[in-house]
């Protein structure tokens, strides 16, 4: 089990000026002379609950992502946000399929007497979102922070409507919390962001009960 620490800003920028947004990060980092690693890949993540929303009522989010042949499944609990920082329980699961094994997550994070079974029998893929996350992971006064910028869409099956991605997530892998804001006030300097309170998942499962 990890707990994700992070926090989450929307761009607030024009499209135009958001295709400038990695370089700047980029030339933020080099100029600071800040040890960084930087990646770009495509994300494909499938969100799954049943139709009553059996997952949503007990503040769980489950989803599949794939990365070319790779699957991992997840799923998130009850977590909190405050101040734009959001923190929550996951458990990561590599799976061979995009087919949900929920025996795979440790029993103590279901209800008692839950039937684990019967809720994987009734789930179904809700919603899904896809967008391409350029990451940079920096290294930086014995703090590890992930730094991401994705952009894509969540969109369901039962809506023809999608929202688009385009946030920033700086996520804590090692060290203290204030090297989050730290890192984001520095960011303010070269971008335009504004608090996103609201998770991916959250957004979708909004777009999926206004569908």
């Amino acid at each position: 089990m990890n707990t994700e620490i992070e926090l989450k800003f929307l761009l607030s920028a024009t499209d135009i000026e958001n295709d400038r947004v990695a370089d700047k990060i980029t030339a933020m980092l080099k100029t600071q002379d800040i040890d960084f690693q930087y990646t770009e890949k495509l994300l494909a993540n499938d969100y799954f609950d049943s139709n009553n929303l059996e997952l949503r009522k007990m503040d769980m989010g489950l989803r599949i992502r794939s990365q070319g042949h790779k699957y991992e499944q997840t799923i998130k609990t009850a977590g909190k946000v405050v101040d734009g920082l959001h923190s929550r329980p996951e458990y990561n699961v590599d799976i061979e399929s995009n087919h949900l094994a929920l025996a795979l997550f440790p029993v103590h994070i279901w209800p008692e007497n839950f039937d684990v079974n019967a809720l994987q029998q009734n789930l179904q893929v809700i919603f899904t979102t896809n967008f391409t996350r350029q990451a940079w992971l920096i290294n930086q006064d014995n703090n590890v922070i992930e730094l991401a910028l994705d952009r894509g869409t969540i969109s369901t099956s039962t809506c023809p409507k999608s929202i688009a991605i385009n946030e920033l997530e700086i996520e804590l892998v090692e060290g203290e919390q204030q090297a989050l804001f730290t890192l984001a006030e520095q960011l303010k300097t070269i971008v335009n962001i504004e608090p996103g309170n609201l998770s991916k998942a959250a957004r979708g499962y909004a777009l999926y009960n206004n569908s």
